[in-house]
């Protein structure tokens, strides 16, 4: 069989279904054009390579012949990758979410030839089952209603439509406050898990943004029982199954509500900022598992997600072979026993709890890895000393790494570079470089910059990866990015390149009526044309969220007051919404915290290096050759002889 027309698409996720039976086609013109000459509803189909449950239905439902042959008489199919193209998933999400209350990937929806939405959902199975239609049975019956009853579906996806463009239009501007900041905190300890940690029940997500935003905020009001709550979380995520142990970096989210169970994607985004909370933790909590944890993020980057030519790559997946979750990189006992001396698989089984919580549902004898006994108490049930055994289970890690990456197929990793992670990523590099003085974080960041400048921007715009124009989010997090390094380097080029990628962001796709972001150009088929401002985190923060904070550091760096203007227009474009739902977006706290914070501002050289690496929430950081220090925060400025403690 020929490959469909996926097998010249940029996107590895598009690639993979270039042999799927289907005649997916991209989004895009031709695609629906086609859809209006043959007067065919479109079947979207859109995920990520990452996406465990996307592979999944691929191979139920998109490889199976009978149910392609259903989608090639009665549709016209389109497959997007959420990576590559944001914008559109972001539309069709709130529709589907709108609809059936949850939304996720695979997203499954069904348009009108003019792409607009009237049914729609995430995962259904190719037969009927635990109260989900069956897919095969979906597209009959739609593909029928279709015929038979065309101007009802009409009706009811321009309804759709017309709710949601008048959600996008409405506007919730509105004064800000601290009590805003307040309630915010407040809202986020409401729904902390008290027995494990983090933010609610399964499935559990980092929320690392959160947790960066309470930090901050403990900073200043000095909460015992508020670093207790921070510290459960770092404690429970560092220490759980949705932390690769042999190697570093966090996997997407926990399928339970102890940490235990993860989906075993890794994503950029996640370990960004992820990254960045457990650098800034080690300096606040003193605790050497944050140092360790965030150095193996950046060990797993070096090793596997970082691009020889610079910039990180996008994910890897969670699956190896068909639909093999997590078989990477879980343990049987009887396998580590194989190749582990006695004791170093006494003191690992230890170590890692073997045969106890953390058992896979659906194979029991392979084990999620995940620290259950630290070294003094694997000491103590083996009768040896701490220090022995902590060399035993080192020496056990070391093998059971090397016969996992020499005896597994390795899941595949999504090479693509986006701009906007590849900002959150240099970011956080230079967080975890000027607290932990490691100038080969500084290095990383720096070689990613330069690729990303060289090869993807031009005449003030940024593309998001290559063939695909910039969005809102892109100039953001990439500018946020710069003014860091920056910040790490003193070399000012990488501030000039901020200041453009600011004034090019709101140029394209500031709001002035309303004020804020639009997320992408307004333009194209279906949702494009309806302009989209995101505020809610999900879970990578926000472009709007971020926006003010980098807008508030960039005016203290540039001493144009104008960036602070709209950072504070951006703040009060969404404070009514904030205001009645204080913990929607984690990232916005954080800068309405800064705004009403100040940010800390130091000129130094004689102080550059302890400057740098000390924690103060909202610092910039600019070497000057003067005696001394002047700090400047709000609207006053010291000049101190000694550096202050």
């Amino acid at each position: 069989m020929m490959p469909n027309k996926l097998a010249a698409a940029r996107s590895p996720y598009l690639r993979k279904a270039q042999d799927q039976p289907v005649d997916w086609l991209e989004w895009g013109d031709e695609a629906f054009a086609k859809a209006r000459e043959l007067d065919r509803p479109v079947l979207l189909s859109m995920g990520g390579t990452w996406c465990h449950w996307c592979h999944v239905m691929a191979h139920e439902s998109f490889e199976d012949s009978e149910i392609a042959s259903l989608i090639n008489a009665h549709y016209v199919a389109i497959k997007v990758d959420r990576d590559e193209r944001p914008d559109i998933d972001r539309r069709y999400q709130d529709a589907v979410i709108k609809t059936t209350g949850r939304g996720g990937w695979p997203l499954t929806a069904f348009l009108t030839p003019e792409g607009k939405f009237f049914y729609g959902g995430t995962y259904f199975p190719p037969e009927s089952r635990q109260g989900m239609p069956g897919f095969k049975t979906l597209l009959l019956k739609l593909a029928e209603f279709y015929r038979n009853d065309k101007k009802r579906i009409e009706e009811v996806a321009m309804e759709f439509y017309d709710n949601i463009a008048a959600a996008s239009e409405a506007g919730t501007k509105s004064d800000i406050n601290q009590e805003m900041v307040r309630q915010g905190v407040e809202q986020i300890r409401s729904l902390l898990d008290m027995n494990y940690g983090g933010i609610g029940k399964a499935p559990k997500f980092h929320h690392a943004s959160a947790f960066e935003f309470l930090i901050n905020y403990e900073f200043f009001n000095n909460d015992k029982a508020l670093r207790n709550d921070i510290a459960k979380a770092l404690d429970g995520m560092a220490r759980g199954g949705i932390h690769d142990h042999l190697l570093g970096g966090f996997f997407r989210y926990s399928t339970d509500e102890r940490w235990m169970v993860p989906h075993f994607e890794k994503m950029l985004y996640d370990n960004s900022e992820l990254l960045k909370l457990y650098a800034v933790a080690y300096r606040v909590f003193g605790n050497e598992l944050y140092r360790i944890t965030a150095q193996r993020i950046a060990d797993y980057y070096k090793k596997f997600g970082c691009d020889e030519a610079g910039g990180f790559y996008a994910s890897q997946d969670a699956d190896i072979g068909v639909l093999d979750e997590g078989g990477y990189y879980t343990f049987s006992s009887v396998e580590l026993s194989s190749f582990l001396a006695p004791e170093e698989f006494r003191a690992a089984s230890l170590h890692f709890g073997m045969d106890t919580i953390g058992r896979m549902p659906h194979e029991p004898v392979k084990n999620v890895l995940f620290m259950d006994k630290g070294p003094e108490e694997v000491a103590a049930l083996m009768k040896i000393a701490a220090s022995e055994a902590s060399e035993l289970i080192l020496s056990a890690k070391k093998k059971m790494l090397e016969f996992r990456e020499q005896n597994r197929k390795e899941p595949f990793i999504d090479r693509t570079i986006y701009a906007n992670w590849n900002g959150l990523m240099i970011d956080a590099l230079c967080a975890a470089g000027n607290l932990f003085s490691e100038d080969e974080f500084i290095a990383m960041a720096e070689k990613a910059a330069e690729r990303i400048l060289g090869e993807y921007y031009g005449d003030g715009r940024i593309m998001h990866s290559k063939g695909v124009p910039g969005f809102a989010e892109d100039y953001i997090f990439l500018a946020q990015g710069l003014i860091a390094l920056y910040e790490s380097t003193q070399d000012e080029s990488y501030l000039n390149r901020a200041a453009e990628l600011a004034d090019s962001a709101i140029k394209l796709f500031w709001d002035d009526e309303n004020w804020g972001f639009f997320d992408a150009e307004k333009g194209g088929a279906g949702y494009l044309v309806i302009g989209m401002k995101n505020i809610h985190d999900t879970p990578v923060k926000s472009a709007n969220g971020a926006a003010p904070l980098m807008l508030m550091l960039l005016s203290a760096a540039t001493g144009r007051t104008h960036y602070a203007e709209y950072a504070e227009k951006t703040l009060r474009a969404f404070a009514g919404m904030v205001d009645e739902y204080p913990a929607f977006s984690h990232s916005y706290l954080t800068s309405l915290h800064a705004f009403h914070s100040g940010i800390y501002k130091i000129e130094t050289s004689e102080f550059f290096i302890q400057a740098l690496r000390d924690f103060r929430p909202y610092k910039l950081v600019i070497k000057k050759d003067i005696g001394g220090a002047i700090i400047c925060e709000r609207n006053t400025c010291n000049r101190y002889d000694k550096y202050p403690a």
